[in-house]
């Protein structure tokens, strides 16, 4: 067994040379990250696993159950890909949960019509256009206000049609790199609409002094993950 994750695996080298070595049975097991679950081909693979498949789908985040049907439909279409079927096994918590069971019978369409359905109930992407901005500082309060100031600088802006802006709260990893992370989040109707309001608050110097873009504010747009 050799164990393939981005601690053990010091150089793109390193990866490939263990894939080969896969490739002609010199390597017969392979445990390790999604490193191993995308793009693999290999005809002899009769088995794979999937451990604590539910770990992403409690992301606070609305892709979390797409990111957990992407991650376990890829692991399931590892294996069974010669002429012999293969045989997945995934282990979870929540094996009613729609985005495990739908990934495991390798239903796409029956999964994105729940998933677009929710979406739409809850008017988030694709259905509207949302913009993250998160606020950074040393200190835990001194973030939390600096989240107050500026959600209060771009309410008083929020009479453009079809914006919403929803926080300050936490973001979801609330402490990185000793900088405790606040956010807000604008939705939009269109590109068009957010891109507008983000401009118009910059003209009217909504992000000036401690609240300026840079190290202690940042703007995601269309951002592909809320962590």
């Amino acid at each position: 067994m050799v164990r393939v994750d981005s601690d053990s695996m010091n150089t793109g080298d390193d990866f490939h040379d263990v894939l080969d070595r896969f490739r002609t049975g010199e390597i017969r097991l392979l445990a390790g990250t999604q490193m191993i679950a995308k793009g693999l081909d290999f005809p002899g693979v009769r088995l794979v696993g999937v451990v604590n498949a539910d770990t992403a789908l409690n992301m606070p985040d609305f892709r979390a159950g797409e990111r957990t049907f992407q991650l376990v439909a890829q692991v399931v279409g590892r294996c069974g890909r010669g002429a012999s079927a293969g045989e997945a096994i995934i282990q979870t918590f929540q094996p009613d949960a729609p985005a495990i069971r739908r990934a495991a019978e390798h239903d796409y369409e029956g999964f994105a019509e729940r998933e677009l359905a929710d979406r739409e109930r809850f008017q988030l992407p694709p259905n509207r256009r949302l913009t993250r901005i998160v606020i950074r500082d040393a200190g835990e309060t001194q973030a939390a206000r600096s989240a107050e100031s500026l959600a209060a600088r771009l309410r008083a802006l929020e009479h453009q049609d079809g914006i919403e802006i929803r926080g300050p709260l936490p973001c979801s990893i609330a402490r990185i790199a000793s900088r405790y992370r606040m956010q807000l989040e604008i939705f939009a109707r269109s590109a068009g609409e957010g891109s507008r309001f983000i401009a118009n608050a910059r003209a009217n110097g909504v992000f000036t002094g401690p609240l300026a873009l840079g190290e202690a504010v940042a703007i995601d747009v269309d951002p592909t993950s809320l962590m």
